[in-house]
């Protein structure tokens, strides 16, 4: 909903949404809460209503905010491990195709280093999109042609290197989907039109203090500074291959240098 902010730098991105959140914040304090405080006015005391309001009220704001930190840091988490168990697993499938021989070695090895340079460009990377016609696609389908076509020419062992090459690239194709399916889990829409919505609520109930207006300008200023900031890294976090913030082909690239050619 908000992915603009993985097209800027971590620094500016992190200002403009704080800045949506405590601009309004303060201009409100200074506009609008002598009007909404008025409703509020003919009690006693109104500040202990309200009190108990803001308490009930950023309890049940600060859980939704806190679950959705602990769920974004967790599917990062689960990209980075799914990177890194293709790696693995790419690593393993090489070791399987050394025992190949020529020069059937040889091209299967340069199509799995090709794989890497596709799927690792900014580009194709940061979509992490399984199209069927993407290029890494392609170069799937065709080590999968290829290692279907060959047949063991009988010498001794050559049944158990084909054996554990199937496996290996069995391996590798689950790990890659793996990999793919941990970039599409993102927060639903109807939950960031929750949590907007509550930080609006949030303002609104802090305008019903009764107190002074320097008051309300440092109460509204350091929560809504602190609400846009973890709305920031919920965010940065929740496509966890893009931006600033974002996971790097750095295990795959690792895996590429120990793919030497023949």
């Amino acid at each position: 909903m908000i992915g603009w902010i993985h097209d800027l730098p971590a620094g500016v991105g992190a200002g403009l949404v704080i800045a949506v959140f405590l601009v309004p914040t303060l201009i409100g304090s200074i506009l609008f809460q002598p009007l909404v405080g008025w409703l509020v006015q003919r009690q006693k005391d109104p500040n202990t209503p309200v009190g108990f309001l803001l308490n009930a009220f950023t309890l049940y704001y600060g859980v939704l905010l806190a679950l959705l930190s602990v769920a974004v840091f967790e599917n990062y988490n689960k990209a980075e491990d799914a990177v890194g168990r293709e790696a693995s697993s790419m690593v393993a499938l090489y070791q399987s195709i050394a025992g190949y021989p020529e020069p059937t070695r040889t091209e299967l090895v340069s199509k799995l280093r090709r794989y890497v340079e596709v799927e690792s460009a900014p580009g194709i990377w940061q979509a992490q999109s399984p199209q069927v016609f993407s290029e890494g696609t392609k170069l799937i389908n065709e080590l999968n042609r290829e290692l279907l076509a060959f047949r063991p020419e009988g010498r001794p062992g050559d049944e158990a290197v084909y054996s554990s090459t199937l496996r290996s690239f069995n391996e590798f194709i689950e790990r890659r989907r793996e990999r793919i399916q941990t970039a599409g889990t993102s927060i639903p829409p109807i939950l960031w039109y929750v949590v907007l919505i509550g930080a609006a609520l949030n303002a609104f109930v802090l305008w019903l203090f009764d107190v002074g207006r320097v008051t309300h300008l440092i109460l509204g200023g350091v929560l809504s500074f602190y609400v846009g900031l973890i709305i920031y890294m919920v965010a940065a976090l929740d496509d966890p291959f893009r931006g600033a913030n974002g996971l790097r082909p750095t295990y795959l690239l690792n895996a590429r240098e120990q793919m030497v050619l023949p």
